[in-house]
C-alpha cells in the first residue's frame, strides 16, 4: 500500500462546511419560536377563535355595505338580514345615510333582540329617537344604560355653552335616567328649568337631590325656594330657604330669596329685617341697600327709603335706577331740593334719554321750576319732535 492511501481524511473541511448551515437552521427555528409559542397558547381557546374568524367573515359584506354608504354610494342591501348588533348597526348605518330613520330604527331593533348584549345598538336606538324627538320613548327605552350616561351629560353642557336650553333639558334628562345615582346630571337639569322657568319640573328634581346628596348645594336651597315662590307656595318656600340658611349661614342669595319671600306674602317688616341681616353681613351690598329701600316705600317711609338709596348710589354712583328711585323717594319725603339733585345727577348720566329727560322736566314743573322744565322739555321734542305728552306739557306751561 502506497503512503498516499494510506493518509486519514481531513474531517475539518466538512465540519467547517457544517457550520454556517446549522447557525442558519437555528437562527430561523428562534424567528419561528415566537409563532410556535402563541399556537401553544392559543390552543385551548381554538373554539372560540375559529367562531371569531368565523363571525367576522359573517359580517363582511354588512361592513362592506356601510363602508361604501360612507362614501356616498347608496349600496343595495336587500336579502341581508342582521344575525347580531354589528350587521344590524350596518345595516341601519347604510339606511339612515339615505334618510330612512324608520327603516334605520326597525333594523336597530331587530339587532337589539339578538344574542349578543346589545348595550351599543341600544345606545344607537337611543340617539335615534332623540333625533326624532321622540323623547318619551328614548326615556324608557335607554332606562338604565349607565354606560351611556356621560355621552348624554357631554351633549347637554355643549347644548347649554351654546345657548340651546331645550336641547340642554332633553340630554341632562336622559343621562339622569340612563344613571339615577350620577348627581352632576340632575343638578344640571335642575338649573336648567329652573332658567327656562319650567318650575315644576325644578322643583322635582330638586326635591330628589334634597333626598340625595350629602349636603346638599346652596343652589339647591335657593332654586328650590325660588321655584316654591314662583308658584306661590310661599311656605313651602321660606321653610326651605330657611333650611338653607342653616346650612350656608353667610350665603346672600338665600338672604334675598327670603326677603322676596315676606315681600310676596306682605310681611313688610319680615323683608326688611332679612335686608338688615344681609346688610350686617355686607355693608357694601348696593343691590341689599335697594331692596331695602324699596321696602321702606312700600312700608310708607320715603325718609328711611331716602337714606337706603343714599347708601346705594354712594356705592354705584352711576347706577341711573338708584338715582331715579332716590328722587322718587325724596320727593315723596318732601325733600325737593334732594330730588332735584338727583334729577340732575340722572340727566348728567344720560343726557340722551327720552324717558329721563320727561321724569325730570314732570318733576321740575310740579315743584314750580317752569323755565327748568320747559327746557327739559324742548329736549325731549328735538330727539322726537312727535312727542305729544311733551308738546303738550310744554303748550301747558306757556304764559
Amino acid at each position: 500500500m502506497k503512503a498516499a492511501d494510506m493518509t486519514t481524511p481531513d474531517k475539518t473541511q466538512h465540519s467547517a462546511l457544517a457550520r454556517p448551515r446549522a447557525r442558519r437552521l437555528g437562527a430561523w427555528l428562534w424567528r419561528l419560536l415566537p409563532v410556535l409559542l402563541l399556537l401553544v397558547a392559543l390552543a385551548p381557546f381554538r373554539g372560540p377563535l375559529q367562531a371569531a374568524v368565523k363571525r367576522n367573515l359573517a359580517n363582511r359584506p354588512y361592513l362592506l355595505a356601510a363602508m361604501r354608504a360612507a362614501s356616498g354610494d347608496n349600496p343595495a342591501i336587500d336579502g341581508l338580514e342582521p344575525a347580531n348588533g354589528v350587521q344590524a348597526r350596518a345595516l341601519a348605518y347604510v339606511v339612515l345615510r339615505n334618510n330612512r330613520p324608520g327603516e334605520g330604527l326597525r333594523w336597530l331593533l331587530q339587532g337589539a333582540t339578538k344574542a349578543d348584549p346589545a348595550t351599543l345598538t341600544r345606545f344607537e336606538i337611543c340617539r335615534l329617537l332623540v333625533s326624532e324627538m321622540r323623547v318619551a320613548e328614548a326615556r324608557n327605552y335607554c332606562r338604565g344604560a349607565v354606560a351611556t350616561a356621560y355621552y348624554w351629560l357631554s351633549q347637554g353642557i355643549d347644548a347649554d355653552e351654546r345657548g340651546d336650553v331645550a336641547a340642554a333639558i332633553t340630554y341632562f334628562d336622559m343621562a339622569r335616567m340612563a344613571d339615577p345615582d350620577l348627581l352632576s346630571a340632575w343638578e344640571r337639569l335642575g338649573r336648567a328649568t329652573f332658567h327656562s322657568e319650567r318650575y315644576g319640573e325644578t322643583i322635582k328634581v330638586y326635591e330628589h337631590l334634597l333626598t340625595v346628596q350629602a349636603r346638599p348645594l346652596a343652589d339647591t336651597f335657593y332654586q328650590l325656594g325660588l321655584s316654591y315662590l314662583a308658584l306661590d307656595r310661599i311656605d313651602d318656600a321660606r321653610a326651605i330657604l330657611e333650611h338653607g340658611l342653616e346650612v350656608y349661614p353667610y350665603q346672600r342669595e338665600l338672604h334675598l330669596a327670603l326677603a322676596d319671600t315676606a315681600r310676596a306674602a306682605n310681611d313688610l317688616a319680615t323683608a326688611d329685617a332679612w335686608y338688615a341681616r344681609l346688610l350686617q353681613q355686607r355693608p357694601s351690598d348696593d343691590y341689599a341697600w335697594a331692596g331695602r329701600s324699596e321696602v321702606a316705600m312700600q312700608r310708607g317711609l320715603p325718609k328711611q327709603a331716602v337714606i337706603y338709596l343714599e347708601q346705594a348710589t354712594s356705592l354705584q354712583p352711576t347706577a341711573v335706577g338708584y338715582w331715579l328711585s332716590l328722587a322718587a323717594a325724596a320727593a315723596a319725603a318732601g325733600d325737593q331740593a334732594r330730588a332735584a339733585a338727583a334729577y340732575e345727577q340722572v340727566l348728567e348720566l344720560q343726557p340722551g334719554d327720552v324717558d329721563v329727560l320727561l321724569a325730570a322736566a314732570n318733576f321740575f314743573a310740579q315743584a314750580g321750576r317752569a323755565t327748568r322744565a320747559r327746557a327739559l322739555y324742548e329736549q325731549v321734542l328735538v330727539l322726537e319732535p312727535d312727542n305729544t305728552a311733551a308738546a303738550a306739557a310744554l303748550t301747558a306751561l306757556m304764559p
